[in-house]
């Protein structure tokens, strides 16, 4: 690639985001314009990735996670995904990090049905995760609510029982910075530090909520719209 500074790429992709969001087809021209950024530079960023063509979801969340590993803050582009590519988006996360990742589980329980935004595991920790596709922090009262909304989900997730031997933990992933990361033993991760959170989680997972159980791999994925792992899609 043309020798180019970080921060202009993120410069280009941030914008490459905002204009696809509001339906557009970005040129070249427009790009440059906007980012503030050389035409031979845009160009060479979205001929490299792949972006140089009609814009997709699935290109649009491809911009968000090569924004991220750059080092972009989460919520300098999440504000630009809607909430399928956010989820779409958390699920790539997880997958780099080598988790399988069940997305769109749909459980039936005992008088409703159940759907969990996203499943993830790895090393018999299977993550259930929410994804709130929310700016500002909610009120302690609907943080509670969505607390025994997910410990509902997991409840559901018990009926898939299987030989696999698991940890479950609720996890709240959200775009905003929340007052505390531990709320009743759930933890709540903002988007831009969720990896620091894989990380941690590996050494401390004992320290916070969680339910230990068998459970059906094959029930799970059964049960799931899309899986996906670092070895593609099942």
């Amino acid at each position: 690639m043309i020798s180019s500074s970080r921060e202009a790429i993120l410069k280009i992709l941030v914008t490459y985001l905002k204009l696809t969001s509001e339906g557009l087809h970005p040129t070249v021209e427009k790009i440059s314009e906007e980012a503030l950024a050389g035409k031979e530079i845009v160009d060479t960023v979205l001929r490299e990735h792949d972006l140089n063509s009609e814009p997709t979801s699935m290109k649009r969340v491809k911009a968000s996670l090569i924004a991220l590993k750059l080092g972009v803050e989460g919520d300098r582009i999440a504000r630009y995904l809607n909430w399928r590519e956010f989820e779409e988006l958390s699920a790539e996360i997880f997958k780099e990090a080598g988790y399988v990742v069940y997305l769109d589980t749909r459980i039936a329980g005992d008088s409703k049905r159940y759907q969990i935004d996203l499943v993830a595991y790895s090393n018999n920790l299977l993550l259930v995760v929410d994804c709130k596709h929310w700016v500002k922090p909610p009120s302690y009262t609907l943080r509670r609510r969505i607390i025994s909304t997910l410990e509902n989900r997991i409840k559901a997730l018990l009926k898939l029982a299987g030989e696999t031997q698991v940890r479950i933990i609720p996890v709240v992933l959200t775009l905003y910075q929340p007052r505390e990361l531990i709320v009743e033993g759930c933890p709540y991760v903002p988007l831009r530090k969720i990896s620091g959170f894989i990380d941690w989680l590996e050494n401390n997972y004992p320290h916070i909520r969680s339910f230990k159980c068998g459970i059906s791999l094959e029930k799970l994925k059964e049960s799931s719209r899309k899986v996906i792992s670092k070895w593609g899609y099942e």
